[in-house]
């Protein structure tokens, strides 16, 4: 995908890697020559979710790629709900704006099987290396537990929809 480059430079282009060129038609032959298992990030429509289950694919990765190629677009803890309802038996992870335990708990409740948490560690890495991640990940385990506790449950399984207060109008 070419060299890094800072979001902030005084000189440099960023290569998207020609990413814009890749279609359906693509992951149908990718699908057609990879038996294995097969998953997709990116997805952020229900209908791409539809499509993508009706080719083949095992899983989906709700992502918008920390809104760094679309600013605008959807984010995936919004659209998850809509997505899983397409999903069949595709499992549905989700990725981005993961910052704590309860924002686990929300997307397990919206429909994600897997959530993944990254930036937190990213960051944990940064200031405190390996000893540091160790503590970020004991907090985010102490955070969902806590969470559970909270809502009333004690098994990942009891986390659903209901125990989440819609926002009116959104």
């Amino acid at each position: 995908m070419g060299p890094r480059v800072p979001l902030i430079a005084r000189r440099g282009e960023r290569d998207p890697g020609r990413r814009d060129r890749l279609a359906w038609p693509h992951l149908e032959l990718i699908r057609r020559l990879w038996q294995h298992r097969l998953v997709v990030k990116g997805i952020l429509d229900p209908a791409d979710a539809r499509r993508a289950r009706e080719l083949g694919v095992d899983g989906v990765i709700v992502s918008n790629h920390g809104g760094r190629h679309l600013d605008g677009a959807a984010a995936p803890l919004r659209v998850l709900p809509a997505i899983a309802a397409e999903a069949g038996a595709m499992t549905v992870m989700m990725d981005r704006g993961v910052r704590r335990g309860t924002d686990v708990l929300k997307a397990l409740a919206l429909g994600a099987q897997f959530v993944s948490v990254g930036r937190p560690f990213f960051y944990a890495a940064a200031v405190g290396g390996e000893p540091g991640v160790a503590r970020a990940i004991q907090l985010v385990r102490e955070e969902i537990h806590r969470d559970m506790a909270l809502l009333g449950i004690t098994t990942i399984a009891e986390m659903r929809s209901d125990l989440l207060i819609r926002n009116r109008g959104v």
